[in-house]
């Protein structure tokens, strides 16, 4: 494969890979759903076109937003096909949302409706859905219309959320050569084939998660849909529905390393897992373990997804830059670094440039500031650290600014922060991102506490309207912050060592 020419991405829409797919042999299982239960190609071309008349008769029209916060399922993926065939702008939003987040996503994207998990119900009254809600009560979305609208491309298929690090969450506008190229993509990083068998665990909400539903419709193969990544079922699953490709995202390859070994780990069938984050020290001794090869890959949602990819097992490398997409390093200035400076080993700021239209969002949804600041010269700066070695393979070595990445998912500080500064015994605070044991990162946060209150770090954790994974794990108390001459907290000054911090057990 690595020596192989790669083919450009295809130029289809998803109404015609979703008729292609779902039409050619109606009798091929196309997944397998949270309930074990299959489902044919003629049963899920029928319920997507259920859902697309019940979006219709609800009055939706071509343009419109569908604000989706549900768990994974083969009616969460059948909806997202159907918002795409009819021309809606599909946003999905993770259901644990809630909060200041939460209103910030609701009020930028501006839906006509609003489609969320009975869950859900107590955070969307809190803030307003400013839509229609049709809540689901289980996994089934409770929409049917007689008849499917005609089809119709979208000008923007969807709108991914992605948490920031300093500010609220920033909307990316995917448009249908996005989706379809990001799928693609992921079809090139797991040699996809006909007859391959993938599980789908990663959240549908995130792009990861939608390129395998779109990839299923370009190639024949079948998706095993899971609500939730489990480390306890994650083998039992490979083994008895015989999946061949593995996605993966930071911490998972340790959190399967961490289950204790048994004698049949490499008696399974998957012989390839892709995805990123994979530590160098980890990625042989997962191989070795599981008889799995592992692949690397490098992108951003904002860039259709994947980026790079290490097709030559590169230990530790993200791989060579696809050739849709030409990777500068830039400078602290934002000027590319000189060839003799990439060569002696220089770390750059990963720039990317399309080589073909429409493969980079337009910018930030109604954020022009945001967009201004990564969008430049034509080129998307990342924010990400690499080296590139003369063989053209890049070696990733952090992030530009602070970032928080806990259990696959980007926590924004700024919702952290905005917490934690609403209870009453908070006057400031300050989340970093410090080392976890398993997986990526924890959260750390620092508290000024307000004048004359006294700080039990288990109580304000406790008051907090904020998802699990968004709870602090340590907390220190300071009596004031780092700060630069306008004020603001210098978060590069904070310490990072936990030794003698407070401590949240799960």
């Amino acid at each position: 494969m690595a020596t192989e020419a790669i083919p450009a991405p295809p130029n289809l829409t998803i109404a015609q890979l979703i008729r292609r797919r779902l039409t050619a042999d109606p009798g091929d299982i196309v997944a397998i759903d949270i309930d074990d239960r299959p489902v044919t190609a003629t049963a899920l071309a029928a319920r997507v076109n259920a859902l697309a008349g019940g979006l219709a008769d609800r009055g939706l029209v071509a343009g419109d937003r569908v604000v989706t916060l549900l768990d994974n399922s083969l009616d969460a993926v059948a909806l997202m096909l159907a918002c795409l065939r009819h021309g809606l702008t599909w946003v999905p939003v993770d259901p644990a949302a809630r909060g200041a987040g939460l209103a910030h996503i609701l009020n930028t994207a501006d839906p006509a409706l609003v489609v969320a998990a009975a869950d859900s119900r107590r955070a969307l009254s809190a803030v307003g859905a400013g839509a229609p809600v049709v809540w689901c009560d289980g996994p089934h979305v409770p929409l049917r219309g007689a008849a499917p609208p005609p089809e119709r491309s979208p000008d923007i298929a969807a709108i991914l959320f992605t948490s920031g690090t300093t500010g609220p969450p920033k909307g990316v506008p995917l448009t249908e050569t996005m989706m379809v190229a990001a799928a693609h993509s992921a079809g090139i990083a797991c040699d996809a084939a006909d007859g391959d068998r993938f599980l789908l665990w990663e959240p549908v909400r995130h792009i990861g998660g939608a390129q395998m539903c779109v990839l299923a419709l370009m190639k024949r193969i079948r998706l095993v849909v899971r609500r939730r990544f489990s480390a306890s079922r994650f083998w039992g699953d490979v083994r008895r529905h015989g999946i061949t490709k593995l996605h993966y995202l930071g911490g998972v390859l340790d959190i399967l390393m961490s289950q204790p070994p048994a004698p049949d780990d490499a008696d399974n069938p998957a012989v390839l897992a892709f995805g990123a984050g994979c530590r160098p020290t980890l990625w042989r001794a997962f191989e070795a373990r599981f008889g799995v090869t592992v692949r690397e890959v490098y992108g951003m949602t904002e860039a259709s997804s994947f980026t790079t990819i290490n097709r030559d097992g590169t230990v530790g490398s993200i791989g060579t830059a696809l050739p849709w997409f030409d990777v500068a390093l830039l400078d602290h200035d934002g000027q590319p670094l000189s060839k003799d400076r990439v060569a002696a080993g220089a770390v750059g700021e990963m720039a990317v440039r399309p080589l073909r239209p429409g493969l980079v969002m337009p910018g930030y949804l109604d954020d022009p500031e945001e967009t201004a600041l990564v969008l430049v010269d034509g080129r998307l700066r990342t924010g990400d650290l690499a080296r590139r070695d003369a063989a053209g393979h890049f070696w990733y070595e952090g992030r530009r600014k602070d970032a928080i990445r806990v259990r696959g998912e980007n926590i924004s500080a700024w919702e952290v922060e905005a917490a934690l500064n609403a209870h009453p015994a908070v006057a400031e605070s300050a989340v970093v991102g410090v080392a976890a044991a398993i997986g990526e990162q924890e959260i750390l946060a620092f508290l000024r506490p307000a004048a004359g209150a006294v700080v039990n770090p288990a109580a304000v954790l406790a008051a907090l309207d904020l998802p699990d994974r968004a709870l602090p794990r340590y907390v220190r108390l300071v009596d004031d912050f780092p700060r630069t001459p306008s004020h603001r907290i210098r978060k590069d000054a904070l310490p990072r060592d936990t030794d003698d911090a407070w401590f949240r057990p799960d």
